[in-house]
């Protein structure tokens, strides 16, 4: 479906997408579309809107070259916009020069939302995925390449609430070497003067950064990361003097917690509370990943034999999406990451291999 020609103004009935899904229209799914073109006056115009409707999936979609791939948003209430599920979509090149850093390819909002199984990359202006929601889970996605932050998880009515968390599991994570904009990877907090009350979950990603910005940035006083279980690398950048986390505007330092992470650059945990018996600092002398100028992020096979950690995937606990029924809820770690937009069963260990992508080849192959 092209929207270009026609003015998604939002205004009276007029859609502010080429799809909307408006209050009462619950339980819809919208499957197997390419969406592009999509604009308006104010630069927000959406390939899909999920007007405060619940339990809507997006499933299956290409959505580029709209203003705004796909935004969300609710009433304030935690009754609203709940369970919005994005699966298998690939979402890219969305944006708007002419407000440039204020469309994104995702801007999401309302009680809860998940994103499974899906691309999002190279937003042409602003962030990949901006969330507003109560809480936020993308899992055992591929997110890379943005204008700016690869993830900025901030404030509304709804983040006010306690338990307003985001929980990314299982994702690769790449900054653009090449990026302009804003070189943070996550941004938790706040960006509109209101409160984000919650955890940021960082669980078995693999994250690629190849600048000294922070890879968490927290911004607010009631604001938490925890990390588990991730490969964050430098890319074969060899930069100095890299940051794990950093806070402003009233955040902790020592609110930064985790184990069993593999950090491969000039890291350092000074100032966090990040476990010093368990993380490990690393300044590796070759490739650990297979072919990641491709975007082939699985390790190499003397990787997986000496990268190891202490845990097992069924004693990590994460929180669910609020509103999802528990027979929708995914095991931990039972899927991977397929290139396009589609997942593989993770391989089964005993002892968890960190990050997102386990299956091992040869080195030499």
């Amino acid at each position: 479906v092209q929207g270009k020609g026609f003015n998604y103004s939002g205004a009276g009935s007029t859609p502010r997408a080429i799809f909307q899904f408006n209050p009462g229209a619950d339980r819809c799914t919208l499957d197997g579309f390419e969406l592009a073109g999509a604009h308006n006056d104010s630069h927000n115009g959406a390939g899909v809107r999920i007007n405060q409707a619940n339990h809507v999936a997006v499933r299956n979609c290409s959505i580029h070259n709209n203003d705004m791939g796909i935004m969300s948003g609710g009433d304030g209430s935690l009754a609203a916009a709940v369970d919005q599920r994005i699966e298998y979509c690939q979402i890219h090149h969305n944006g708007d020069p002419t407000e440039p850093g204020q469309n994104h390819n995702l801007y999401l909002g309302g009680t809860s939302v998940t994103l499974r199984f899906c691309e999002v990359h190279h937003s042409l202006t602003g962030h990949n995925v901006k969330s507003r929601a109560h809480f936020t889970r993308v899992e055992y996605c591929y997110i890379h390449h943005s204008a700016n932050r690869e993830f900025d998880f901030v404030d509304a009515t709804e983040t006010a609430r306690p338990t307003s968390d985001a929980v990314l599991l299982g994702n690769i994570i790449a900054k653009d070497p090449r990026c302009k904009g804003n070189r943070t990877v996550i941004h938790f907090g706040q960006d509109g003067g209101k409160v984000r009350d919650g955890t940021l979950y960082l669980a078995f990603n693999t994250v690629v950064m190849p600048f000294i910005a922070p890879v968490v940035d927290l911004s607010t006083a009631a604001a938490k990361a925890k990390l588990q279980g991730n490969i964050v690398s430098d890319g074969s950048a060899k930069q100095a003097h890299q940051v794990i986390a950093a806070v402003r505007t009233g955040a902790n330092l020592q609110n930064v917690t985790g184990s069993w992470n593999w950090f491969c650059g000039d890291f350092t945990l000074q100032g966090t509370s990040l476990d010093a018996a368990t993380n490990h600092l690393e300044h590796p002398t070759g490739q650990i990943f297979f072919y990641p100028t491709q975007g082939d992020y699985r390790l190499i096979l003397h990787a997986t034999q000496t990268m190891k950690t202490g845990l097992e995937a069924t004693r990590i606990e994460l929180p669910s999406a609020t509103g999802m029924p528990a027979a929708d809820v995914l095991r931990v770690l039972a899927w991977q990451y397929r290139h396009p937009a589609g997942k593989d069963a993770r391989p089964a260990e005993q002892e968890l291999t960190p990050g997102a992508v386990v299956r091992s080849i040869s080195a030499g192959r």
